[in-house]
């Protein structure tokens, strides 16, 4: 098969499951999801090698950045309660980074795993295009940082809201710097279905988690490194 095949196809598997989520509305039917379980499905049956695939779609891995510049949108409208909100931002976004990092670290270190596997693992929580390109810097299986941004993100997407609800958050606010310092573009595009205050935190919390991010993990790999 050739590449506009599986650009075509990636594509019109999306937007069939996103028909499907946006008729029943289920946390657990999100698109991004289920499209990726169908299309490994699909690649598994006629044996298409995902580092074939990924150049079949990078183009589609560019379009990460466009995206996550689209959400300034609403960033910009409410500008005056996030700079209203600044002390809070500037408190839970290094609290929420720095918990993520530890705790990740923490845990892998004590099922003894290797240290470039806890340098991609702990960027989980940092956009796609961001932890890419700090797996890059440090040498730290970028593949696998990757993936795992995709897991938390999906986590954060289809359960975050749930979870947080369950655990007695109401406030639409925290629910939006939670899902954008945990779950990154996916949390933020969820955060922005539950309005567009939530959808704003989010996006901000996602923006200032990156560039935190890209600021301190390589140099506190190096450091622990």
């Amino acid at each position: 098969m050739t590449w506009p095949i599986w650009s075509l196809a990636t594509v019109a598997v999306f937007f069939a499951v996103r028909w499907v989520y946006g008729r029943f509305r289920q946390p657990w039917l999100h698109p991004v999801l289920w499209a990726s379980l169908i299309l490994v499905a699909v690649m598994e049956a006629v044996g298409r090698p995902y580092a074939a695939y990924g150049r079949d779609t990078e183009w589609l891995v560019w379009l990460l950045g466009p995206g996550v510049v689209a959400l300034a949108v609403p960033v910009y409208r409410l500008r005056g309660l996030i700079a209203a909100q600044a002390r809070l931002l500037a408190v839970v976004v290094p609290a929420a980074l720095t918990f993520s990092l530890a705790s990740t670290a923490a845990l892998l270190v004590l099922f003894g795993a290797a240290r470039k596997v806890i340098e991609a693992l702990c960027l989980k929580s940092v956009t796609a295009a961001v932890a890419f390109a700090i797996a890059r810097e440090v040498n730290a299986l970028p593949m696998l940082a990757g993936a795992a941004t995709m897991v938390a993100a999906l986590l954060g997407a289809t359960a975050g809201p749930w979870l947080l609800r369950r655990a007695g958050v109401r406030d639409l606010r925290a629910v939006g710097l939670a899902l954008g310092c945990g779950s990154h573009v996916l949390g933020s595009v969820r955060a922005l279905e539950l309005g567009e205050e939530p959808g704003t935190f989010a996006s901000v919390a996602m923006a200032l988690t990156a560039l935190l991010a890209a600021l301190i993990c390589p140099a506190l790999f190096m450091l622990f490194g």
